[in-house]
């Protein structure tokens, strides 16, 4: 959904205060405005806000909130209970009502479950702590009624006013739907038809919680969502562009255990199974324990624990994504070829592309082809990139953090550096070719020439993680044409073998990346369906599969 911008927000706040200011039912209290602005300023929101929202939450009758526990650990609501700025007593005495809390209140047994009954005749959010058992109730069954967790969720949704996931549990399963899955539990978003806001961490942020609240509780509208419905304020930077560490991830500095040197002087722990590069979220900013430290920080790497099946997908959490540390094994083999393929050449296929067609040509050159209003053949992709490595290797070295990249790679792989000072002279070769760049990056992990593509798209399908390391490719659009810089991009395998990445993973991740900017430059074409050229030996599932829904 769309943010509501700065000036949408201000109309609501004063439309809340007029009606507020000719109501009797309206709740003077004070509020602390060093609190409000904290948390304005998290969710990214205008100081002009403010005072506004100061006044309506001093008029406002406090927002009722209804907390429910399914399948967790408590982590979540520990991680409330640490928040300093607003602190929790302010959160529920000035902010929200925190009406019904398992783990808190004082009501409990028949008590606690008439509570429940009387909220639902009231106006309330909804927080959901935990993941649902929907099918085997049984490994959820709470009260003297013997209700199953799925149906307390399912009656207490209903009658939401919105409805928060807290936590990686509640967003997405957490560890009980790890495989395999015993209990059956799932994210609460897979079993309520109502929208569900994703607030994933194991556990979040305290900030993560309570600023989703608050925001909801003073606007009556939920924040702007990414795909996965969590909020972009939050979750909507990669957290390893955040980190601390990232300069020695760029200069190839790696710690090779956790209590080397190198890792208590702020060497990237990329070698030692940080999944930063892989995770969104905003820990490094708002920090845990009233902005206390991250895990990071402290000398233990991300465990991407705010994505969806982190405990299957990521491998072992202190190990790199390497295809020896994947113990969930997940297969890129595909069967099914959606695309067709022109196996032409080049002038012969300029003679068959049809009108309602965009042609990616990956043979000894790269480019997107298509008819334009006049039929004349024209080319979308421009595509051109430095093919030396030896001058690639120079340009790296030309900024500090390049240098050291360099020299630790030189040392780490000797063998392969010293095949490219060999085999390369100081002369510019300019490529417009994509398999190019996949050769060179074959060059920098195996120290010698590619001799056939299919090696390079096999060492890909291979992979035993579906998550490709993030590459540097540049997309930006003119109107007539798409520019793929990925100049560039070739410092990117330097760092993954530095940091203990496999050639599976390289290959993989630079395909994937290469197959991400496809796909955006064919949504530029809605009324062309996509279109193969390619040699026939290379036309696999997997690769097409890449190619048009990465």
């Amino acid at each position: 959904m769309n943010m509501a911008n700065n000036d949408e927000l201000k109309i609501i706040l004063e439309n809340q205060i007029e009606k507020l200011l000719n109501s009797n039912y309206k709740e003077e209290k004070n509020i602390n405005e060093e609190s409000l602005k904290s948390v304005m300023k998290h969710l990214g929101l205008s100081n002009d806000l403010v005072p506004l929202a100061k006044k309506t939450f001093e008029l406002a009758p406090k927002t009722k909130v209804l907390w429910l526990h399914l399948c967790e650990c408590t982590g979540c609501s520990e991680s409330l209970l640490r928040s300093a700025n607003p602190s929790f007593d302010e959160l529920i005495f000035d902010f929200i009502s925190l009406d019904y809390h398992e783990t808190l209140m004082a009501a409990n047994g028949s008590k606690a479950e008439e509570l429940l009954e009387e909220l639902l005749e009231e106006e309330f959010i909804l927080a959901v702590e935990g993941a649902v058992a929907a099918i085997d109730t049984f490994f959820l069954t709470i009260g003297a009624h013997a209700e199953s967790g799925y149906e307390i969720l399912e009656k207490v949704a209903k009658k939401a006013k919105a409805i928060f996931a807290i936590g990686t549990c509640s967003s997405f399963g957490g560890i009980q739907a790890a495989y395999p899955n015993p209990s059956k539990t799932c994210g609460i978003s897979e079993v309520l038809t109502q929208k569900v806001v994703n607030i994933p961490g194991c556990p979040p942020s305290d900030i993560n919680i309570v600023a989703n609240l608050i925001f909801f509780s003073l606007f009556k509208i939920l924040p702007e969502l990414d795909s996965q419905n969590r909020p972009l304020w939050a979750y909507g930077k990669c957290l390893h562009d955040l980190c601390e560490r990232k300069a020695k991830f760029e200069s190839g500095e790696f710690a090779e255990n956790f209590d080397d040197e190198a890792a208590k002087n702020g060497a990237c722990l990329f070698k030692i199974g940080c999944k930063g590069p892989y995770t969104y979220n905003n820990c490094p900013k708002v920090k845990f324990n009233a902005k206390t430290s991250w895990p990071v920080a402290s000398g233990h790497g991300c465990i991407a624990c705010s994505e969806k099946d982190f405990w299957d997908d990521f491998g072992f959490l202190e190990k790199p994504m390497a295809n020896a540390f994947a113990y969930a094994k997940f297969s890129q083999k595909n069967e099914n070829k959606i695309l067709e393929n022109y196996n032409l050449k080049y002038e012969d296929l300029k003679n068959t592309i049809k009108d309602d067609e965009i042609v990616l040509y990956l043979k000894e050159k790269s480019e997107i082809l298509y008819k334009d209003e006049n039929q004349n053949i024209c080319n979308f992709l421009n595509l051109e990139f430095e093919s030396n490595l030896k001058i690639i290797l120079n340009n790296i070295s030309k900024n500090k953090l390049g240098a050291k990249l360099v020299e630790n790679y030189s040392k780490q792989f000797l063998s392969q550096y010293n095949f490219i000072q060999e085999n390369f002279d100081e002369v510019s070769i300019l490529s417009k070719d994509i398999w190019k760049l996949f050769e060179l990056n074959f060059i920098l992990a195996k120290g010698k020439f590619l001799e056939d593509k299919k090696e390079f798209v096999n060492y890909a399908l291979n992979y035993h993680f579906k998550h490709p390391s993030p590459y540097d490719f540049k997309l930006s659009f003119s109107e007539r044409e798409a520019k793929l810089d990925v100049n560039k991009s070739l410092r990117m395998p330097l760092i993954y073998l530095c940091g203990g990445l496999d050639f599976e993973g390289i290959a993989f991740s630079c395909l994937k990346a290469f197959g991400k900017s496809i796909s955006k430059i064919n949504e530029n074409f809605k009324d062309k369906r996509l279109v193969l050229s390619i040699d026939e030996e290379l036309n696999s599932a997997f690769l097409q599969e890449l190619l048009a829904h990465s």
